[in-house]
């Protein structure tokens, strides 16, 4: 019977220790193993930006009657150059991703004293709420809703306070006397489409920053409709108390805007206000016509009826016309020279001899520098 050898263990031990000596070097090449890199920080969300707008409005005028013109709004001084406005807005837009958002206009000049004239405020009030003409908290409920909280513009009319953003330099009879330059209250603002557009006001009331009259605020509804690229339609009405006492005031707005061509854009502006036995109405229509990219030929007439108790301080039935010749200079200025008349069925404007005159003619040149930056 054959028998199966074994190799003693004692005699293996130095081959193991020869082939382990063998693999020791190999084992110190190895790399040691690496940690997991960190992950990196997340960066800093920038802020938001906020938007800064502005601009320097001056002009000259001269009164044909050599006196300070009547029926005008801002342009009001004769024969003298005059500061009208300067003003500085600072905005932070409402976004989905950043619903909430201000505006603040801050103005200085005659004009910013014109603007506060009626507040019903102390003459402390008044030098303060003048240098505010906005200034409101916005907040967008949903990707549709904005609601602005504070101070702002009014919702009526074809023109605005600013000069740049008219198509005449002077503002027309029915801006600076049928309706209101601004109110104080919420407004909620519904995008329903590009093609419609549902604004409603709760406000103090006409040029009021801080008094409700009765207890009852005002109420304002304005629909603006946008049927294709070449017309927009915008209607408004107003309702409430303006007075301590006394029967609540209605207004209401329409403004119609056509592009007929390329060059040629047509506006008209209808107004219609009652308070008791008090009625005022008007019509505005103007004609823009682009010469040339840096040269615009505009007129205006006005119609106006303020026969049934002197709202508009005229008292009677009277008309404008406006004819502007606006240029766009190099460097962001705006150059307008302008014609206006003011007509009236009986004697209204006065003279420099004290004299009333039935019309009043006035030559102007505007000037106004706009700048704009973000911060």
């Amino acid at each position: 019977m054959t028998r199966r050898s074994h190799l003693p263990i004692f005699k293996a031990l130095p081959v193991l220790a020869c082939l382990a000596a063998a693999a020791a070097p190999l084992r110190a090449q190895e790399p040691a193993p690496t940690a997991e890199p960190s992950p990196a920080p997340s960066p800093t969300p920038a802020p938001p930006s906020i938007d800064v707008i502005g601009f320097v409005d001056a002009y000259y005028l001269y009164n044909f009657n050599k006196t300070a013109p009547a029926l005008r709004s801002f342009d009001v001084q004769h024969n003298a150059f005059s500061l009208s406005l300067a003003e500085v807005a600072f905005q932070k837009s409402v976004t989905p991703d950043s619903r909430g958002g201000f505006r603040a206009d801050l103005d200085f000049g005659k004009t910013a004293d014109l603007v506060a004239a009626y507040e019903p405020e102390g003459s402390d009030g008044k030098e303060i709420y003048k240098h505010i003409q906005q200034a409101y908290v916005s907040f967008l409920a949903t990707p549709k809703l904005q609601l602005d909280y504070g101070k702002f513009a009014t919702i009526h009319g074809a023109e605005v306070i600013e000069s740049k953003d008219n198509w005449n330099y002077g503002r027309s009879a029915l801006f600076g006397y049928a309706i209101p330059f601004y109110h104080t209250g919420l407004r909620a603002t519904y995008t329903a489409s590009d093609k419609a557009t549902v604004v409603g006001v709760i406000t103090n009331g006409w040029n009021n920053s801080s008094a409700i009259y009765e207890g009852v605020p005002c109420f304002g509804l304005e629909t603006t409709l946008k049927p294709n690229a070449k017309v927009t339609w915008v209607g408004n009405v107003m309702y409430g108390p303006e007075h301590p006492s006394g029967p609540k005031r209605l207004l209401f707005d329409t403004v119609l805007t056509i592009t007929a061509t390329p060059k040629l854009t047509l506006n008209s502006n209808f107004d219609y206000g009652k308070e008791g036995d008090v009625k005022w109405w008007g019509v505005a229509a103007y004609a823009k016509y682009q010469a040339t990219p840096t040269w615009d030929l505009v007129g205006r007439f006005e119609y106006l009826d303020d026969s049934k108790g002197g709202f508009m301080t005229l008292g009677q039935t009277g008309e404008t016309v406006t004819i502007t010749s606006d240029h766009k200079l190099p460097g962001d200025v705006m150059l307008r020279l302008e014609y206006y008349l003011n007509l009236a069925k009986n004697p209204f404007f006065n003279n420099s001899d004290g004299v009333l005159q039935k019309s009043q003619s006035t030559l102007a040149v505007g000037v106004v520098y706009a700048f704009g930056g973000k911060i």
